[in-house]
């Protein structure tokens, strides 16, 4: 059986810094390489598993975020 273990505090300290900053961008490019370095899965696997933990930690900052996405897309 696997042990969850979660992030380490510094990474989960400077996740939420850069995010209550305004980087929510930066944090997710580097939870994303953290999670392929580390845990070595494939491109999607971390992508998914770094939308679920900005789901999960952060829903508004991620909402705000993916409407300016939108705007400046459309």
């Amino acid at each position: 059986m696997v042990e969850k273990c979660g992030l380490p505090e510094e990474l989960t300290t400077v996740l939420k810094q850069l995010v209550m900053n305004g980087g929510i961008r930066m944090a997710g490019i580097l939870l994303y390489s953290y999670c392929r370095r580390i845990y070595q899965v494939d491109d999607s696997t971390a992508a998914r598993w770094m939308t679920a933990y900005f789901h999960r930690e952060f829903p508004q900052q991620l909402q705000r975020h993916q409407m300016q996405v939108a705007k400046t897309k459309g």
